[in-house]
């Protein structure tokens, strides 16, 4: 009994605690931790890793249980693989605001990244109970490819195809499916998301712009491993000619060079 209570001992002086520091932030010191966030935000939105983290490690030092801050932080981290840095805001995220979908999902997949398959899902699960969170195709395409990854296929594709009837532009969706169904041997099923990926992404205007050049090779790419497991030779050579590129960048056209001077 004592272990016990001394666990509910801890617990509450810890949120007695937290609960002083929220008070002890200064009307002053919150507006400018709110500025270096929305610095170290738009910072983050050019692809300037450090410069976001410095702004956004000052604006947690004035507002220590911003919860906007440690997921931003975390964000941070996990794109410069410090992924237990990452997770740790991604916790104080969640600990600090117990409704945050957004924490939830972009906590989830660091868990994946790391191989923690059950507790990714989980997180997931918890960000599409949120039924005010206004991407859960986001979540729920994430949750599937978990369960792809811990070898749960089916599992995987329910959640991955619920995802994309969620919302039809949910591009990633396409791709694991197409990966998917390419390691099934199931060609129908590629050529059938690769055309619902060309109808709802890559033909559609807005959406085009956010997709990398090299996005848009490597799913043509995968298309053409389609064909040539069919026997469709000659498709599947105008589809590598077609994504083949010179560029050493370009990681899915050099892929696609090589496979075609192969044939």
């Amino acid at each position: 009994m004592r272990i016990w209570g001394g666990i509910i001992g801890v617990g509450l002086f810890s949120l007695a605690v937290c609960a002083g520091c929220a008070n002890s932030v200064s009307v002053r010191d919150r507006a400018m931790a709110k500025t270096h966030y929305d610095i170290g935000v738009a910072t983050l939105n050019t692809g300037d890793m450090r410069g976001a983290l410095k702004e956004l490690l000052d604006a947690v030092k004035l507002d220590p249980e911003a919860a906007n801050t440690h997921n931003a932080l975390g964000l941070v981290y996990h794109r410069l693989e410090h992924l237990d840095k990452g997770l740790f805001h991604y916790n104080k995220a969640v600990e600090y605001r117990e409704v945050f979908s957004e924490a939830y999902n972009n906590r989830g997949v660091l868990l994946m990244d790391i191989g923690r398959y059950d507790e990714a899902i989980e997180s997931f699960g918890i960000a599409l109970g949120d039924i005010l969170y206004r991407t859960p195709a986001s979540a729920e395409g994430n949750m599937g490819w978990a369960y792809y990854k811990k070898g749960d296929i089916k599992e995987g594709l329910k959640h991955i195809r619920n995802a994309v009837a969620i919302n039809t532009k949910f591009c990633r969706g396409y791709e694991w499916l197409v990966r998917i169904s390419l390691s099934q041997d199931d060609v129908e099923a590629v050529e059938s998301d690769y055309r619902r990926f060309e109808r709802y992404c890559a033909s559609d205007k807005e959406v085009a712009k956010l997709i990398s050049p090299d996005y848009k090779r490597q799913m043509q790419y995968y298309y053409a491993l389609a064909l040539l497991k069919r026997g469709d030779l000659k498709r599947a050579r105008d589809l590598l000619g077609e994504c083949s590129t010179e560029d050493l960048d370009a990681y899915f056209g050099t892929k696609c060079s090589t496979t075609l001077k192969a044939l």
